[in-house]
């Protein structure tokens, strides 16, 4: 098989663990060549419960947190952005955008994940993220933008937002919006990876440990719920995209 290779762009540490760490090791343990770029270092978010560093200290251990949970996962290639957490949607968007234009040309990704417009959370700059990263797969196959930059153009093949179905958002009371099923492109079972998930999430990224998503679910029900990640096709280069895949990669020669 010829070389593959995904890109994911988020907002903060432990954004790519709890959303698609499974995805992520999965794609890893294929031989996929996974990049991963992330915007800030997270000093907006806790010390820990009992606070485990100062909040001078925090910036520093999130990104320790962050090349750990990295290791675990598989992913070779990390990019930390100089942004501070809780600002994205008020930062030079031409220069975020660029940031990410940047990495897709430098990358080459046959795929893209990303937030999608609800930013999982609501959160602003969940949300600054998806608008950023939108823009930047678009405008990185344009050679007339970001001359400066001194890359060449790429067209990224398929770009995917990271989602929920509806389905699953009422089953787990989860609180934030989900998309219709029927539009959920691709259900990746990731229980194969889910150890590696679980380390990242709760063992590399220590400090936030105590904040899981579907908290209220009895604790191997919401680890059952977090081994499928869904994804949305939002856009792709593909002829003939199809509306149900079983991979990410469908349709990558």
């Amino acid at each position: 098989m010829r070389e593959r290779r995904l890109l994911g762009l988020f907002a903060h540490p432990d954004d790519e663990s709890r959303i698609t760490g499974g995805t992520l090791a999965k794609y890893a343990s294929e031989g996929v060549d996974v990049s991963l770029v992330v915007a800030t270092r997270g000093e907006g978010g806790s010390c820990g419960e009992p606070p485990l560093c100062t909040t001078d200290q925090l910036p520093s251990v999130r990104e320790a947190e962050l090349r750990q949970a990295c290791d675990i996962l598989g992913v070779a290639d990390l990019t930390i952005l100089d942004y501070l957490d809780g600002t994205l949607p008020d930062v030079d968007g031409h220069e975020l955008v660029g940031h990410f234009v940047a990495a897709i040309r430098e990358v080459r990704p046959h795929v893209i994940v990303t937030f999608g417009p609800e930013g999982r959370t609501l959160h602003s700059d969940h949300i600054a993220v998806h608008e950023a990263a939108t823009a930047a797969y678009d405008l990185a196959a344009d050679p007339a933008t970001y001359p400066e930059q001194g890359l060449h153009a790429f067209a990224t093949p398929k770009l995917y937002y990271t989602t929920l179905p509806n389905s699953l958002v009422r089953a787990v009371d989860w609180g934030f919006p989900g998309i219709p099923d029927e539009e959920v492109t691709c259900a990746l079972d990731v229980s194969p990876w889910l150890d590696q998930k679980k380390q990242a999430t709760n063992e590399a990224h220590r400090t936030q440990a105590h904040d899981q998503p579907f908290e209220n679910l009895p604790e191997a029900e919401r680890w059952e719920a977090l081994s499928i990640e869904y994804f949305r096709l939002a856009d792709t280069r593909l002829p003939h995209p199809s509306t149900s895949e079983p991979d990410l990669f469908t349709g990558i020669a």
